[in-house]
C-alpha cells in the first residue's frame, strides 16, 4: 500500500514537474542563442555591404573642405596669321567697325613674339580705324596702348596726345570711368586736360 501510494505521488509529481522542466530548457536556450553573436536575426543586424554595392571613401580620404573646381580654360590664343586672315576677310566684306578690334589683338600677337615694330604699326592701324569707323571703346583702348607706349619711352608730348584721344573716345563711348582714369594719368604727368586735338 505504501509503495503504490509512492507511486501514485511521483506519478504526479512527474506530471507537474516535465511540462516545468521544458519550459525551462526552452527559455535557457532561448537567452543561450540570444547572447551568441552569430544568432543574431539579420533584422538587428546590420548589412554588410554586397560586392555590388559602392564601398565608401576611406575615412582618411573624407575631406570637410569643398573639392577644388577646375578653372575655366581661357580661350586659346590667336596666331598673327589667323588674325591677318580675319583682317583680310573684313576688308572683303566691308565690315569696318569689326576692324579696330581685329588690329588691336594683332597688336596683341605680335607682343607675344616680342615683335615691337609690328606691334606699334598695328596699333597705329587699330586707332586709325577706330578713329574713322569706331567703335568708340576699340579707339580708345589703342590710343591708351600707343600712349603708354610713348610714355615708356620716354615720350611724354606724345603719350599727353595719345592720352588725350583715347579719353575723348571713352566718353563718347560712356565709359565715365575709364574716362576718369585717363584724365587722373594725364594730370599725374601734367599733361593739359583742355587740349582739342584732331584724331590722326
Amino acid at each position: 500500500m505504501g509503495d503504490k501510494a509512492t507511486l501514485e505521488t511521483l506519478l504526479s509529481a512527474a506530471v507537474f514537474l516535465i511540462p516545468i522542466a521544458v519550459l525551462f530548457t526552452l527559455i535557457f536556450l532561448l537567452l543561450s542563442r540570444r547572447r551568441r553573436p552569430g544568432a543574431q536575426s539579420s533584422a538587428a543586424l546590420p548589412r554588410e555591404p554586397s560586392n555590388e554595392q559602392p564601398q565608401a571613401e576611406p575615412l582618411h580620404a573624407l575631406s570637410l573642405e569643398p573639392k577644388p573646381q577646375t578653372p575655366p580654360q581661357p580661350a586659346p590664343v590667336e596666331s598673327v596669321e589667323t588674325i591677318l586672315e580675319k583682317i583680310e576677310t573684313a576688308l572683303a566684306r566691308d565690315e569696318k567697325t569689326a576692324l579696330s578690334g581685329l588690329y588691336y589683338e594683332l597688336a596683341a600677337a605680335h607682343a607675344r613674339r616680342g615683335n615691337v615694330e609690328a606691334r606699334m604699326a598695328a596699333l597705329r592701324s587699330a586707332a586709325g580705324y577706330g578713329a574713322l569707323h569706331g567703335p568708340p571703346g576699340a579707339h580708345a583702348a589703342a590710343r591708351l596702348a600707343l600712349g603708354e607706349a610713348a610714355h615708356s619711352a620716354g615720350d611724354l608730348t606724345t603719350a599727353c596726345e595719345q592720352w588725350q584721344m583715347a579719353r575723348t573716345a571713352y566718353l563718347q563711348a560712356g565709359e565715365a570711368e575709364h574716362h576718369a582714369r585717363i584724365e587722373k594719368r594725364m594730370r599725374e604727368n601734367g599733361c593739359p586736360t583742355d587740349w582739342v586735338l584732331t584724331d590722326f
